[in-house]
């Protein structure tokens, strides 16, 4: 009797405690307080310091530029690699053209020059030897009566040639460079070989003698075969083709001291070979 009211009083218990549980989350507890920091750690090596002293030592700047940083950190250069296979020999490139000679260049020396050589003493009393080509002839048709051409006249059996000859040092333009050698020369050709000369001269007109000191000075003289203070003049292997008009001889002469720009004796002498002009009549 007794278990039978015990048995219904915990049916009664265990309901009410099923009734009370549920499956819902419970609410969030308080936050605790923060934890304590910790200690600082210790300061890092830099990368240069190699004996982590902490100091800038003298051998640790190793690029010697004066600054400690990264630089000096950088490691030794590597061993140079193999050398590469030589490249094959780039094939030879063909021979330029030559220019062409300025407009009208070709005409002032086609007619040929005059060479004179000259060996003496300078004024300042320095021996010198000097040879020079004037070799340029302007074209301009009134001035070929006077420095290029040739006049013949019938004198019995023979023929007198008188030649006008001017050649300048340079180039000459519109107005004329005033460094020229002029030579007046007359021969004649008689119907028995060989060629003689009536008569000659040479003038040097403004030349600068420069010796190799760069001292100069300038001859502005005029000598003929008879003239004053010349002697020794002589023309020799004189030529004169009357189908081409190349006329071509050698000459050789001295000039006493008082007679030339020197102011010593002066030996000059030299070659011709021209090609003169004739004037139709």
């Amino acid at each position: 009797m007794k278990l039978n009211r015990l048995f219904p009083a915990a049916i009664v218990m265990i309901t009410v405690c099923l009734t009370s549980c549920t499956s819902e989350d419970g609410l969030d507890g308080v936050k605790g307080d923060p934890g304590t920091i910790g200690e600082t750690g210790a300061t890092g090596i830099n990368c240069w310091d190699t004996n982590s002293n902490g100091t800038n030592d003298e051998e640790e700047d190793t690029n010697q530029d004066g600054e400690f940083n990264a630089f000096d950190c950088r490691g030794m250069d590597g061993a140079d690699g193999a050398n590469g296979v030589d490249g094959e020999n780039g094939t030879n490139g063909s021979n330029g053209e030559n220019g062409v000679d300025g407009v009208g260049l070709e005409d002032m020396l086609r007619f040929g020059s005059i060479e004179v050589e000259l060996q003496g003493i300078r004024p300042d009393n320095v021996a010198f030897a000097n040879n020079e080509s004037f070799r340029y002839t302007p074209v301009d048709g009134d001035d070929i009566d006077t420095y290029n051409s040739v006049v013949s006249n019938n004198q019995g059996n023979d023929i007198v040639y008188q030649f006008e000859l001017r050649r300048f040092l340079s180039t000459p333009d519109e107005v004329y460079q005033i460094a020229f050698a002029d030579i007046s020369l007359s021969i004649t050709k008689p119907e028995q070989l060989p060629l003689v000369f009536n008569q000659a001269s040479l003038q040097i007109n403004n030349y600068a003698v420069i010796g190799s000191d760069n001292k100069y000075f300038v001859l502005d003289d005029q000598y003929e075969n008879n003239g004053a203070g010349v002697t020794d003049f002589v023309l020799s292997d004189i030529s004169f083709d009357t189908v081409t008009n190349n006329l071509q001889f050698s000459y050789s002469f001295t000039v006493d001291a008082a007679n030339n720009d020197s102011n010593n004796e002066l030996n000059i002498s030299g070659n011709v070979d021209v090609f003169v002009l004739e004037l139709i009549n």
